[in-house]
Parts: structure tokens; sequence; C-alpha cells
């Protein structure tokens, strides 16, 4: 029996007129997602991937390299259609990687068509999400795959070949470590040169700003109809500042060991009188030792802090907890004070480093914070508060979203609202009431802190949703090292 085969294509060194029929016969045969992986393989940055275009861009690419063949042979094999590569070439992927020599094809960009099919609907949402605030809503929403997000970031310059950090950290934060070691791979072949990052720098994780703002629409489907979902809505998510610590690439693997008993220490200062008891069952109900405060000034909130970091509850926890439920502005918390400087957010934090308190030194660090705002308390308004040097911070300036911790293990959750919803009867904070619910022992067994914090977003979204005249606004700070599982 005789089978009837395509001839053999020559070398596409030949005449121009050879090449177009071969190049529009292939392309026909591609899928959409087929053509839009060829496009990105050919090197380009156009969205666009009708069969007109795909030519077009594997034309130029084809006839630009010095193995033009075996450029279309390797693309046919990235793209497994190898059966076409059988039908022109009568060969197959052994004899392709037999004559591979140089790669015809970009490592890099062979990586990201494999990440691309490798990545599920649910991590592309999360990879959007976490990319709210390094690519614009617009764009975002007419990203239908992972090569529409790369080629996005691309355009402006925040990942390369050489520049991959940001896309190695947000699939660690969406938990495909396995995917992040790949690009991490991909790194450590790139060699370094006095222009590119250093390959500590490229390694060292950066603390993760995470912000809500007003929603606007959801990923679902990446249309702009309102509904639930486990993402937040309108959100952010950039890299602000690299830390001064190196873990290697296996301690993404890890997790904080909770093995003490009771497994950690958690502070709550209650200045409002709300939510303060719930907070309290919540985290004892998680085996932590609490000590609930009510009521504080801000010079009595300084000193139960400092009670507590300098004394010895803090040196047997395998972590720390602290809770805090105020009234105050950008930078501070007032607690119970009418006037004053308050209590500066970035002081809060620092106390807690390991610098300050050496006895949380390689531990997990939780901040939760509910602010209700006030106006920006002007210097003779009013009394001013005698600690003001202790309590304010070494030129920590600007806006709330300045406030990064610069020191490992630290998570900083910090939700404000306005002021008159203290007012409401009855009122519960609803970021609080997000994080009791995901916090709950009975739930999320399996599910890290920043996973749980994903739906918190999405809880309180979804009520800023349902009440506009209620807003919440929710960021996420953390430098953690490894996976936190609280249950």
């Amino acid at each position: 029996m005789f089978l009837l085969q395509t001839p053999a294509v020559p070398e596409l060194m030949s005449s121009p007129a050879s090449l177009l029929p071969l190049l529009c016969q292939l392309v026909d045969a591609l899928s959409e997602p087929e053509r839009r992986s060829l496009v990105y393989l050919c090197g380009s940055l156009d969205s666009e991937h009708s069969p007109a275009q795909a030519r077009h861009v594997m034309e130029v690419a084809v006839r630009g390299n010095e193995q033009p063949g075996q450029a279309v042979k390797e693309i046919l094999v990235q793209l497994r259609r190898l059966d076409l590569l059988r039908r022109f070439y009568q060969c197959g992927r052994e004899e392709v990687e037999r004559h591979r020599g140089t790669h015809a094809l970009s490592a890099y960009r062979v990586l990201m068509v494999n990440l691309s099919e490798d990545l599920t609907s649910e991590d592309l949402n999360q990879l959007k999400f976490l990319l709210g605030r390094v690519l614009t809503q617009d764009r975002l929403a007419r990203a239908k795959c992972f090569l529409d997000v790369i080629t996005e970031l691309e355009k402006q310059a925040e990942v390369s070949n050489e520049k991959v950090d940001l896309l190695e950290r947000c699939l660690r934060d969406i938990g495909r470590v396995d995917l992040a070691k790949r690009v991490c791979g991909l790194t450590s072949r790139v060699p370094v040169t006095e222009h590119s990052p250093t390959q500590w720098q490229r390694r060292a994780p950066p603390e993760y700003s995470i912000k809500c703002a007003r929603p606007i629409h959801t990923f679902s489907n990446y249309s702009p109809q309102i509904r639930p979902m486990p993402l937040l809505q309108n959100c952010a998510a950039r890299p602000v500042q690299q830390l001064h610590i190196e873990p290697s690439c296996s301690n993404y693997l890890e997790h904080y060991r909770l093995n003490t008993n009771p497994r950690g220490v958690c502070v709550i200062i209650d200045c409002v009188g709300q939510d303060g008891e719930l907070l309290e069952q919540t985290f004892r109900g998680l085996h932590f030792s609490v000590v609930l405060h009510r009521w504080l000034s801000v010079s009595d909130c300084l000193s139960a802090l400092s009670v507590l970091q300098q004394g010895p509850l803090l040196r047997d926890a395998s972590a720390f907890i602290c809770c805090v439920i105020s009234r105050g502005n950008e930078l501070h918390l007032l607690a119970t004070d009418a006037y004053s400087t308050g209590l500066h957010l970035d002081t809060l934090r620092r106390m807690f480093t390991s610098e300050n308190c050496p006895a949380l030194t390689g531990k997990p660090k939780l901040f939760f914070i509910q602010r209700y705002s006030v106006p920006e308390y002007q210097p003779g308004a009013g009394r001013s508060l005698s600690h003001k040097e202790e309590l304010e911070t070494d030129g920590v300036h600007g806006s709330g979203q300045n406030l990064v911790p610069t020191d490992a293990d630290v998570f900083w959750s910090h939700c404000w609202t306005q002021e008159s919803q203290l007012q409401t009867r009855g009122h519960h904070s609803q970021y609080l009431r997000a994080l009791m619910g995901a916090l709950h022992p009975g739930h999320n067994r399996k599910s890290h802190l920043v996973d749980l914090h994903l739906r918190v977003n999405a809880a309180v979204c979804e009520h800023n949703q349902r009440n506009p005249s209620e807003q919440y606004h929710l960021e996420l700070k953390h430098t953690l090292r490894k996976n936190l599982y609280l249950h």
C-alpha cells in the first residue's frame, strides 16, 4: 500500500516566492491559541494574531534567521504540531532536536509559551490580580491568556529575558512554586552584565504590596459583570523594595513551624470598643495566648507594647500577632486620644523587628490593623503627646503606602474606613469579620495565610460593591519567606 505524501519542502533560503505559500499552509492549519503562541515565539509583542498577522510575523522572523528551515521546525515542535512537521518536512521531533545546534528560538520565549500551557485559568486570574498595580485595568481585562499578560509586561519593560524576578515572585505567591523554579533556572543561565541586575538582586525576595481600591469589575471570564469572586476587583500588587535576605529556592517550599504550646502570642488593642472580644475568641481557637487591651491612650498603647516587647512571653512563642482597632490617619493611630501626633504605624511595626526584639528573629510577625479615618492632626489644635520623641521614627514621611516592612517575616494587613461608621448602631468591621471568618479553625485547613487574605480581600470588595457609602480600603504588605499555616 502506498501513502500519498506532501513533497519535502526545500530549505527556506530559496526564492521569496517559495516561502509565502509554505507559511500560508502552516498558519492556516493552526488554531487561534496556536497562532497566539506563534506570534510570541517569533519575537513579536503584537497582541493581534489573525492568520494574516501570524503569517507576516512568521515570515519576518524566518527571513531574518540564519537557519530559516530549522526555525520553522522548532516552532512546529514548540507548538506540538508534529503532524505538520511530518507533513511538510518528513521528520520528527528527535531529528529536529538532534540538529538544533544553536537555538533558533529564544529559550526565554519558549519557556513563556510552556508556562502559558501549564497555568490554569485560576492561576491566570490570581496573576492578573497581583499585577493590578503594574498593568492598567483595561489591559488586564483584555488579556485572555498568560502570553497576553507577559506581552504587556514586556511592553512596559517589567519583564524580559534578563528580568524575570517579578514573574518569579508572582508565581510563588499564587502557589506555583514548580513554575517559579523553572523561571529561576532560566535566570541562572543568563550571564550577568554591568547593565543587568546581579544574581543576588534577582534572587532576593522583595516585599509585596497589595492594595484594594474602589471595585470596578471582576476578572471572572474577563467580564465587567459583578459577581462574588475569590479575587479582589481593581486591586493592585507591585514590588516595593528588596529585602536584605537571600533564601534559597527551596525555602519557598517550606513553612513556618508553629510547634509551641501555645503556638504564639497575640496582643489585641481595641480602642473603639468593637470586635476585640471576637478577635480574642478567634485567636484563642487557633491556640494562641491572647492579651486583650481596651480603651488605651497612645501612651498606654506604647507602654503595653513595650512591656510585651521586653518581656519573656515572646521568647518561647513560635509567632507574634498584633491586632489594633483605632481611629487614626494615614500615618498614625490615635487610640482614645482626641488630639495628638499619635502612634506612628511604622513605629508599631519596627518595635517587633529582629533588631528591636531579638526574641522574634526568624519568626512570623503578623499585624492586622483596622483604622477609622479622621482628619490629619494639625499642630496647635490641641495638646501634643509628651512621648512624641519616643513614637516618631527616623524619617518616615509620605502617605501610608510608603510604610513598607523592610525586615523579613512580616505580614502587614492594614484596613481603613471612615470614622462615621462607628456611629452606626451595632457596627462591626467588615474587614475584621471577613478576617475572622477566613481564620475560623474549621475552615480552609490547607490554605496558607496569603491565600486566606485573598479571600478576605474578596469579601471586603464584595461588601464595597453592595454598600458604596461604606467603603473599606485594604492593603497587604509582607516579607514572609515561607508559607504560614495558622490552622
